[in-house]
């Protein structure tokens, strides 16, 4: 009995010894938690691009969103990250009635297996060098306010600091399209073959700090796809952008401009194949005014009249796999109408350049908007105004005016509660179109959110 009991200690002594390096783990709990109501003549619980039509009729539905993100620190160069999302619109579905387990559970009875994977990826310091590593399913955000790739993604980003410049270099597989799975993709489900058929995205980044107040940037990006070979030749756009930021005074620039050249698969052209040439470019400012802060950027995509001819000069966009699913946005703009909204969510997430490719039309764009913040009470207010850069085919190149609004109250110091509204008064670019009349509008697109948050 003596060496049975000793046999159990030296047992638990071994195990409590072993599982010394697991209870070392720092672990980091974040999150947030999002509830919106929305009352809309445009937004239908859905993605993509927003088809403006006359008499669309007006919508109310509630919508919420939970992203947990667990990190398991071991030390200051090693973490583990991980970060899930739960996304329902109340009275969806339960029990898994529907067949689907993505963006569902807010119907009676909830009990849906609806967990999505967002991020895991380990974040690592390599020992003795300046070089820090991502490795895994990550969030990406390029250097040229997100309208080539702002999304999440499988991949490999280094960076590091030397001096006072920071060298980039980042990798991700966007797509390795294997059987069914991509049946959405025309041309590739007869693959069977992993690392066949593929779309790659490479990003060689620099930036240079000249003073505390001013730094410049370039890149080299290379979107290479070879996903729809079996029906059109590859995709292989180059892109060669610089950017730059400084401080004159009270007022900080920024902006950017980006080349695009290379050659875009096409199985709508008799050689399967177009060559491209194209630019976007992009002015800000902001600056403390009065009891807040003003803000400005102007936005300039190129487009093409004739998407069919063998050389065109639309600037091209990444998307998912799907054109309801983009993998890009022009966040600073804050638009909730115009272009995708900072705020939106796999069941509201609608714009008439949902796209900034824009139907290959473009955009030129103005955006202002002003922010205050009085003890707990804060607003935003913005305008927009965009426009075709290239059109032939309808009335007229300008899209619509925008202006929407934001009043919120911090209820606690993580804890925010607010109302937005939006509404755009439509430009002669959608005269006639979609049910109206030739020469008439269809009905102002407009939008109201009451929105409850929670950060930690």
């Amino acid at each position: 009995m003596k060496k049975k009991l000793l046999a159990v200690v030296a047992a638990g002594a071994l195990t409590a010894a072993t599982a010394v390096p697991a209870l070392a783990l720092e672990n980091e709990f974040h999150g947030v938690f999002r509830v919106r109501g929305i009352m809309s003549n445009y937004d239908d619980a859905g993605s993509g691009p927003l088809t403006v039509k006359d008499n669309p009729g007006t919508k109310n539905y509630i919508e919420q969103r939970a992203r947990l993100m667990y990190i398991a620190k071991a030390n200051d160069d090693l973490k583990l990250v991980t970060h899930f999302e739960f996304d329902s619109r109340w009275g969806d579905n339960s029990y898994n009635s529907n067949n689907t387990t993505r963006n569902n559970g807010g119907g009676i009875g909830a009990d849906q297996t609806n967990l999505e994977t967002k991020n895991i990826y380990l974040d690592f310091n390599i020992p003795s060098t300046p070089v820090n590593m991502k490795v895994g399913i990550q969030g990406y955000n390029d250097n040229y306010k997100g309208i080539i790739f702002n999304n999440d993604a499988a991949g490999a980003v280094a960076s590091a600091r030397v001096g006072n410049a920071t060298l980039g270099l980042a990798y991700f597989r966007f797509d390795d399209a294997v059987g069914t799975n991509f049946s959405s993709l025309a041309g590739t489900t007869t693959n069977s073959v992993a690392g066949y058929m593929t779309r790659d995205f490479l990003n060689v980044s620099g930036k240079y700090n000249i003073t505390k107040d001013v730094k410049v940037g370039a890149d080299y990006i290379l979107l290479y796809s070879d996903v729809l070979r079996q029906s059109t030749d590859r995709t292989d756009i180059h892109m060669l952008g610089v950017n730059g930021e400084g401080k004159i005074g009270p007022v900080t620039l920024d902006g950017f401009f980006i080349y695009q050249v290379g050659h875009l698969g096409n199985p709508a052209i008799a050689d399967k194949g177009q060559t491209v040439s194209a630019f976007a470019a992009n002015v800000g400012a902001k600056a403390a005014v009065g009891p807040g802060t003003f803000r400005s950027n102007v936005l300039y995509i190129s487009g093409e009249n004739d998407p069919t001819r063998h050389d065109r000069n639309d600037f091209q966009t990444i998307m998912e796999r799907s054109a309801n699913t983009a993998g890009h946005a022009f966040y600073p703009g804050e638009m909730m109408i115009l272009l995708r909204n900072k705020y939106a969510t796999a069941g509201t997430d609608r714009a008439i350049a949902f796209d900034l490719n824009n139907g290959n039309h473009g955009i030129v764009g103005g955006f202002l908007g002003y922010d205050m913040t009085f003890g707990k009470i804060f607003s935003n207010t913005n305008l927009g105004m965009m426009a075709a850069a290239k059109d032939t085919t309808h009335e007229g190149k300008y899209m619509g005016t925008e202006i929407n609004s934001e009043l919120g109250y911090k209820l606690y110091d993580n804890m925010t509660a607010s109302l937005q509204g939006a509404y755009v008064f439509l430009g002669d670019y959608f005269k006639g179109q979609n049910g109206a009349a030739a020469g008439d509008l269809p009905n102002s697109p407009f939008t109201a959110r009451v929105q409850l948050q929670y950060v930690f």
